[in-house]
């Protein structure tokens, strides 16, 4: 294990894309914008609440340490499928360091939204999706701003995404994970073994193969959490399948009877959103280790709480 390379991946960056036209606003344009505006709520109301995703996949993606490995997960690309069909514009990731990940949004609709505002940051919408992606169908605690507007003067619209660490912790860490932590070799072959070492080490849990500060404070509250994982298909499987069924039918109608028994099979109750009540005996993450902004301070109010 010695030989993990320590420390953080630098932060990586790529390019957003160009610059955007933007338009001046009369009232007509302001009433059809404000129509596109509702219709967009209206959208991540109706297509977010099915869109939770199990903690396995939502692990590929915090286990992927460069933006190439990130947009290659099925789940960076079911956000970005879900945001275009929400009229939230073309979304990609242009930086990343662990737990922390900037989107930029060229050609940005929800600017079109705001055609009499300018030099200041509209995208709200924008800014709400995605803490309510993150927190409820990840179940992924965060901060979410915008920190650049098309609307106050930039190319593109950018967003930063901070993961609260204790709440990635608890997605981020299986029972192989765990065992690594309390120093027991699970049942996984080498390589499998050194890329868990060497995630652990980059997410500062482990330190030159052994427990950090970080790694025991956190194990010593972990043992007093009861969240038990859910099982369940990620809601792009249903997506997949009824396209494989679409294309395996010689006919609209045999296709759209087999659609309809897919559909009515997979609607099951969904799981429970990250908003629900803890099971009883378990423990919530403290208020204060939520509002951690460095390592250091997460180890120190995780040992206060």
């Amino acid at each position: 294990m010695s030989d993990v390379p320590p420390g953080l991946p630098p932060f990586m960056t790529a390019s957003p894309g160009g610059m955007p036209s933007m338009n001046e606003g009369s009232f007509a344009q302001s009433m059809g914008a404000f129509g596109a505006l509702l219709k967009i709520q209206q959208n991540i109301s109706e297509r977010f609440p099915l869109a939770k995703v199990p903690w396995k996949e939502t692990r590929k993606f915090l286990k992927s340490f460069t933006i190439d490995a990130i947009k290659s997960t099925a789940l960076y690309n079911f956000q970005l499928k879900l945001f275009a069909e929400s009229g939230l514009g073309s979304m990609q990731l242009i930086s990343y360091a662990p737990m922390n990940y900037v989107f930029a949004v060229p050609n940005n609709p929800v600017c079109n939204c705001y055609p009499a505002l300018n030099n200041q940051k509209v995208c709200v919408a924008t800014t709400d999706a995605l803490y309510r992606f993150f927190t409820e169908e990840l179940e992924l605690e965060c901060s979410v701003e915008e920190i650049e507007c098309i609307k106050n003067g930039n190319q593109v619209c950018k967003f930063k995404i901070a993961l609260q660490p204790i709440s990635a912790y608890q997605v981020l860490l299986d029972e192989n994970d765990k065992m690594i932590l309390s120093g027991i070799r699970p049942q996984v072959d080498e390589n499998e073994l050194v890329e868990r070492v060497r995630a652990l080490t980059i997410y500062k849990l482990l330190d030159s193969g052994r427990l950090s500060e970080i790694g025991n404070a956190y194990m010593q509250f972990a043992a007093n959490m009861k969240k038990p994982e859910k099982m369940f298909d990620p809601p792009w499987k249903v997506q997949e399948e009824l396209a494989s069924i679409a294309a395996t039918h010689n006919t609209f109608g045999s296709a759209f009877g087999a659609m309809t028994q897919k559909v009515q099979a997979s609607a099951p109750v969904p799981p429970q959103t990250a908003r629900q009540t803890a099971p009883q005996g378990s423990v919530e993450i403290p208020e204060e280790a939520k509002k951690a902004d460095s390592f250091a301070e997460l180890m120190a109010k995780m040992k206060k709480g």
